[in-house]
């Protein structure tokens, strides 16, 4: 059975919204989930997470060297998590989203039976009470469009053999951070893209999401 790691960024995150996110990857079907908790040594939550889950690995940054939440400080604690992957695959989670239990073996499926190394899914938006609004849906992977703009999101599966070859991300980009990774990808890989329909994860609009 494939082992995937998962790197969950969390910043004093609110408690209703972190421990389902947790739960949700957890409770991954028909694969060997390593779940990392990225997150700053004062986080409020850190001595729940301790206690409740004290199997998970935590990557955790001091205080002096992060910058607050923000993009910046995103994407700081996902370099610093990195170190702590030793999955086959990988893919970052954020703390209050969540993931269908089928989620990361559909993307790998998807990735073997295709033979790519990055898998980008739809999604579903929810609201802070967790009601579905809306379905995003993409189309299959095109360069040209990529270049206008974003469509891989930053939850897709991607081969950790690959992924390490293009490591740290880009902090200066902040946002833009994980665009920047798949362009510098398909310059140097091709086409290693490939699209998954059906939604395997929520995607939840909070006023205070870094968009």
């Amino acid at each position: 059975m494939e082992k995937a790691s998962i790197v969950m960024n969390t910043f004093n995150e609110k408690i209703e919204f972190l421990i389902p996110a947790i739960e949700s990857y957890l409770s991954q079907e028909g694969c060997n989930i390593e779940l990392i908790i990225s997150t700053i040594e004062d986080d409020i939550n850190l001595d729940l997470i301790k206690k409740k889950y004290p199997k998970i690995k935590l990557a955790i940054m001091e205080r002096k060297d992060h910058p607050g939440k923000s993009p910046l400080g995103s994407f700081l604690q996902l370099n610093n998590a990195l170190k702590y992957i030793t999955g086959d695959w990988f893919s970052f989670a954020s703390s209050n989203d969540l993931a269908y239990s089928f989620k990361i073996k559909k993307e790998i499926d998807t990735c073997n039976k295709f033979k790519r190394q990055i898998c980008y899914s739809s999604y579903e938006n929810i609201n802070t009470e967790g009601e579905r609004t809306n379905i995003i849906r993409f189309n299959d992977y095109n360069y040209k469009k990529h270049l206008q703009g974003n469509f891989v999101s930053d939850c897709a599966l991607v081969s950790t053999n690959l992924l390490k070859r293009y490591m740290p991300f880009n902090t200066e980009l902040k946002n833009y951070a994980y665009w920047d990774l798949w362009l510098r990808i398909y310059k140097r890989e091709g086409n290693v893209f490939i699209y998954n329909p059906i939604p395997t994860w929520q995607y939840r609009q909070n006023p205070d999401s870094m968009h």
